[in-house]
């Protein structure tokens, strides 16, 4: 029977990866890092898949057995550290209102972005367009709105909301006015970073104000009669008459 320590040893022989597959995640790296470079550099289009294998030092043929294309080497990037970004921002969610949960989410994707403009710039331009089923955005997209769907289900428990809000739609058109304002500030338009965080709060506290339970209770407003102008014309003394 092996001891205890030679049990240990033994799991961590099989968890130690072999040379091989250590020269596969090297080359992975550098395959990611060149991509990197280039998109931001010299934009995803005119960046070639050649140029890529060159600048991570390995053949035109070796690039193919690690990703189908230049879409799926863009998503893969996409993919990886959004993903990471998106779900540590959750775990690290603050027990506070939801617009200030909302905007956790968004600022944490949004320092991301700010570590490489180029590529965020990329990324704000292709991803959109980018085959779904394929290359897999729609499941980062449904991951992304299942955690702001549940902040919201979560905010309706807290009566924040009113009950009958929903919540993916609600999460889907928080997301829209995010992108929204994402692009205007990678775009040609000079947007500050203040000015962008100061629009993308706006648009949340403006979506979230009218469904939230308090302004439903609100007594409505009422409006001052109009008085139509024949109204004015028959109060008016006629002609002769004092």
């Amino acid at each position: 029977m092996l001891s205890t320590d030679d049990q240990n040893s033994r799991v961590a022989a099989n968890c130690t990866p072999s040379r091989s597959e250590r020269s596969k995640r090297d080359k992975l790296a550098r395959i990611k890092r060149a991509a990197r470079k280039l998109f931001a550099r010299r934009g995803f289009v005119a960046t070639t898949t050649r140029e890529i294998a060159e600048a991570a030092d390995i053949g035109a043929g070796t690039l193919f057995l690690y990703v189908g294309s230049k879409q799926d080497l863009l998503v893969l990037i996409f993919r990886e550290d959004m993903e990471r970004v998106v779900r540590e921002a959750f775990a690290t969610m603050p027990k506070r209102a939801l617009r200030d949960q909302i905007l956790h989410v968004f600022d944490a994707m949004i320092a991301y972005h700010e570590l490489d403009l180029g590529l965020a710039r990329v990324f704000v331009k292709e991803l959109p367009f980018v085959e779904d089923r394929r290359h897999g955005v729609a499941e980062f997209m449904s991951m992304l709105f299942a955690g702001l769907a549940d902040l919201i289900e979560q905010a309706k428990s807290r009566r924040e909301l009113k009950i009958e809000v929903p919540a993916r739609g609600l999460a889907r058109n928080l997301f829209a006015l995010y992108f929204a304002e994402l692009q205007r500030w990678l775009g040609s338009g000079p947007v500050s970073p203040a000015r962008r965080d100061e629009s993308i709060r706006a648009a949340v506290e403006l979506q979230l104000s009218g469904l939230s339970e308090v302004a439903s209770t609100r007594a409505p407003l009422r409006r001052r009669p109009i008085l139509h102008r024949r109204s004015f014309r028959q109060a008016s003394p006629k002609k002769g008459e004092d």
